[in-house]
């Protein structure tokens, strides 16, 4: 008996383990792009930093964000996972105009601007 009630135990305990990668399906949204080449490279990416927690964090849907550059073709790449479409649909449609990301924005040549959305099954 007693064995049986500790394999219960064991199995009880296995089962609550979380995996902290979600394994449901989400949105992938890429987004690439030239910053202005007026503005000095240290400025920009201090208020990149500041985005996650000012705005993107705050998002109904967030899920992650990360950024990185290419000194070979000096572009800039924002990779964000959202839980749905509509969630990365809405956070956009809000970014452009929203005071606070207004300084990041400026900074970015909006001519060279590309967003994909891809769907992670």
């Amino acid at each position: 008996m007693k064995k049986f009630i500790l394999i219960i135990i064991g199995i009880t305990v296995l089962s609550c383990h979380q995996n902290t990668e979600t394994t449901d399906s989400y949105v992938i949204e890429v987004t690439s792009f030239h910053y202005k080449p007026s503005v000095n490279s240290d400025k920009f990416w201090e208020e990149d930093s500041k985005i996650q927690d000012l705005y993107t964090s705050k998002q109904p849907g967030y899920i992650s964000r990360e950024s990185g550059y290419s000194k070979d073709t000096n572009e800039v790449v924002v990779v964000v996972r959202w839980q749905t479409m509509n969630d990365a649909e809405a956070s956009m449609a809000k970014f452009m105009s929203d005071n606070s990301v207004a300084s990041y924005v400026n900074m970015i040549e909006g001519s060279t601007m590309k967003m994909s959305r891809y769907l992670k099954q």
